[in-house]
């Protein structure tokens, strides 16, 4: 079994004072890029990432929470990623994430390219429908609560291999 994706659409918030954010879905609808352009240092190293996954299964009405992941400490999550098979595996990734970006985060461009969100599905237990995937970045102790987040919505289709 495999996976079809189609990415609906994107949301995605930089706060102002710090980046200016955006999002661009390929036209196969599959693939999207993520631009972060940061405009001043993000000098905490106390930020703090939210995930949450909620699905609309297919004919239903409403959406439902599928797992969430509060809490998470996002500096030792970048510093961490490639030591942990966990997490690896649950974005399976080989990007090494801490020489792309670290805390504190730098003036400069970020960009994440060509993202697969089929490729982080594993068909085992996934049933079809609309699912929305939120992941927020808020500096735990500042004036300002949410410095970034990202909502991608994507139908998701469970189908036999060729």
């Amino acid at each position: 079994q495999k996976a079809l994706v189609t990415i609906q659409h994107i949301h995605v918030f930089g706060e102002s004072l710090y980046m200016k954010a955006r999002a661009y879905i390929h036209e196969d609808r599959h693939h999207f890029d993520l631009n972060v352009r940061m405009v001043r240092e993000l000098g905490s190293n106390h930020l703090i990432m939210n995930i949450k996954v909620r699905v609309r299964p297919e004919g239903g009405t409403k959406f439902v929470q599928l797992f969430e992941l509060r809490r998470i400490n996002f500096c030792g999550f970048l510093s961490e990623y490639n030591a942990s098979p966990m997490l690896r595996f649950l974005f399976k990734k080989t990007i090494i994430l801490s020489d792309v970006i670290e805390c504190p985060i730098r003036v400069g461009n970020y960009s994440m390219v060509n993202a697969d969100v089929a490729e982080n599905i594993q068909p085992d237990g996934v049933q079809n429908g609309t699912y929305k995937f939120f992941a927020e970045i808020v500096e735990e102790n500042g004036e300002i609560a949410k410095v970034f987040a990202l909502q991608v919505t994507t139908l998701v289709y469970i189908v036999e291999n060729d």
